[in-house]
């Protein structure tokens, strides 16, 4: 449309409309996609600058090329009872007339029509599933259009085929005129307004808006066109085809195709828009899920710490009490031994230091080291099970994502769920390699050596390469070194009255510092080595889900910043199309003309 044509607000609006359409192709620029959805807005926003496009569609045999035929009143696109037009044929204004090729399966054929010098008029293949090319055709040239003549016919009214191509292409947002063709096969009167009704109401239960209908006949104009004086007509009257003209020659004036030509882009932005709108709500509602999907491995995380330290509370305690056990037995010793009545038995220190290994320390040291060994295998069993369960929730979240992926909304999702199923399946292929990986025999020897390396250096300096059980029975078997001390007493009765109760008391007060000292040392070293290795285990699965849980992060982020655009655009387009749009015309009754266009009226065509 020459901008000379418009004024300075309409002008505004071609700018603001150019506007919109930038902005929502930068808004969906996030999308993996979206070419095809530049490509239409490129096409509708280029548009405006052209004349009114007028598009005629309809499944092939309708009569759509002898419409035109008709109008132009000349034998100017091919007839046929089978799908003859395979292309897409452009009408335009030229002195004469002039077919080429334009692009790919779409030709541009010049005419000289005088109101081809406002009117551009499109021919499209039949949009029946007996050539499904020239369906697609059809359909890939919808957005273009500014106004769309639907011919359907009176033998074959609004079939399921026509319904769903109507549906398609009124989410377009494009006015649509209903052409009922062939009028002249109905013998009973009446029929032609149960037909129109018919038509009318389809249109308004099943695709929602209210359609103006034109029913005529094709073939009775072109006999009208080719008879002349009473019998001209008649025809031309019969036909009814003057409604139709008036309507695309009168009604459909300057203002109103200027309207249009301006809710042709609106429309077609609103169908992009609302495809992005659901496709970014679906892309939404699976990162939520991803989002609870980590948030889930988290909460297991949390419920496997704590249960691990209760249940290393209750194993660490069974170990302790071992010592407390070795307490409770060595107290029995002292008080057993340390008297008056053995002290032949307490002159024999080897005597007394073998009765306390055996009575005191016994299988003790062999009992913590089973005791520490157990625990050991306890921890590495538990970070198996866990790793297993989350390789098994990961692979069930992993099917769902498939299962998803069928459902997600056109092209622009694809690349978002391949990328986000990849990383699923890398984190489960991370979880199932440590399960597989898990040497546990290496796992629990390296963990008991970092356990006795710790335990010896914190509780017993020089202790060497003994055993854990056997350095802390070397620890409190210094306390039977002091039995010997006892012999220094030279007087019997302050043996039994003072010196030897005096050594028992302090065997026994040394001898459970000691304990107290080691039990608190063996609490401290063990908890601090759980604590490590409980860390490590929690912090490997969150590794293995950091490169998911960032993509996570990145595209809510990116979502929410698509929602805000498209919220934005769709407030844009709403407000333009309410300006545009303004008062509505109102319906006149189109009265029929008494003489035929070919007499009355000097030809289109010269």
């Amino acid at each position: 449309m020459p901008k000379a044509a418009l004024h300075e607000r309409q002008q505004e609006i071609l700018q603001e409309e150019r506007r919109i359409a930038t902005e929502l192709q930068a808004c969906l620029a996030g999308f993996v996609g979206t070419d095809a959805h530049a490509e239409t807005l490129r096409q509708v926003t280029s548009s405006l600058e052209d004349l009114f496009l007028l598009v005629v569609v309809g499944e092939f045999n309708s009569g759509k090329s002898a419409l035109l035929n008709t109008l132009l009143r000349q034998e100017v696109m091919e007839e046929g009872v089978l799908p003859t037009t395979s292309q897409i044929a452009i009408l335009r204004y030229g002195e004469q007339r002039t077919i080429h090729e334009r692009e790919t399966r779409v030709q541009e054929i010049s005419y000289p029509a005088d109101f081809l010098q406002n009117i551009s008029i499109v021919d499209t293949p039949g949009v029946n599933a007996v050539l499904r090319e020239h369906e697609q055709l059809t359909e890939d040239f919808i957005p273009r259009s500014d106004l769309i003549l639907f011919l359907t016919s009176v033998d074959r009214p609004f079939t399921q085929s026509e319904r769903l191509f109507l549906e398609r292409i009124r989410s377009w947002g494009k006015k649509i005129i209903i052409i009922l063709n062939k009028i002249d096969l109905l013998r009973v009167k009446g029929d032609l307004a149960k037909l129109v009704r018919f038509v009318r109401d389809n249109c308004k239960q099943l695709l929602g808006f209210q359609p103006e209908i034109f029913p005529l006949s094709v073939l009775k104009a072109q006999q009208a066109q080719q008879e002349t004086g009473t019998q001209a007509i008649a025809l031309w009257n019969e036909s009814q085809f003057g409604k139709l003209e008036e309507y695309l020659f009168q009604t459909l004036d300057a203002e109103e195709r200027i309207r249009l030509k301006f809710l042709s882009p609106l429309g077609v932005m609103q169908r992009i828009w609302g495809e992005a709108q659901e496709a970014v709500e679906q892309r939404s509602k699976l990162l939520a899920e991803d989002a609870r999907t980590v948030q889930t491995i988290e909460e297991q995380l949390e419920v496997y710490r704590e249960d691990m330290e209760q249940s290393f509370s209750h194993r660490l305690g069974e170990i302790e009490n071992i010592i407390l056990n070795m307490q409770v037995r060595g107290n029995n010793f002292f008080d057993d031994t340390i008297r008056l009545g053995r002290i032949f038995d307490l002159i024999k220190s080897e005597r007394i230091r073998h009765e306390f290994e055996q009575e005191v320390t016994g299988d003790s040291a062999a009992h913590i080291d089973a005791g520490v060994q157990e625990l050991i295998d306890w921890m590495v069993e538990q970070e198996h099970r866990l790793w297993q369960n989350i390789m098994e929730y990961l692979d069930r979240r992993r099917q769902t994502s498939v299962r998803n992926d069928e459902n997600m909304i056109g092209a622009i999702s694809r690349q978002f769920d391949y990328n986000r199923r990849t990383l699923l399946q890398a984190v489960a292929r991370q979880a199932q390699n440590v399960v597989q990986s898990y040497n546990r025999q290496a796992e629990a020897e390296q963990l008991s050596q970092d356990l006795r390396y710790s335990v010896t250096q914190a509780a017993i300096a020089g202790a060497g390469g003994i055993g854990l059980g056997a350095a802390i029975v070397a620890l409190v078997g210094t306390a039977a070194a002091d039995v010997s001390g006892i012999l220094a007493g030279a007087v019997l009765l302050s043996l039994g009255l003072y010196i030897i109760p005096a050594r028992r008391k302090k065997a026994k007060q040394e001898f459970e510092i000691k304990m107290a000292a080691l039990r608190k040392r063996l609490h401290n070293v063990m908890q601090e080595q759980f604590r490590r290795e409980l860390h490590n285990s929690m912090q490997r699965v969150r590794d293995s889900i950091a490169p998911y849980t960032r993509f996570v992060r990145t595209e809510q982020k990116r979502v929410e910043t698509t929602q805000a655009g498209l919220s934005r655009i769709e407030k844009d387009i709403n407000v333009l199309r309410i300006e545009i749009q303004g008062p509505q015309p109102k319906t006149e009754e189109v009265v029929q003309e008494a003489v035929p266009h070919a007499v009355a009226q000097p030809k289109r065509a010269e």
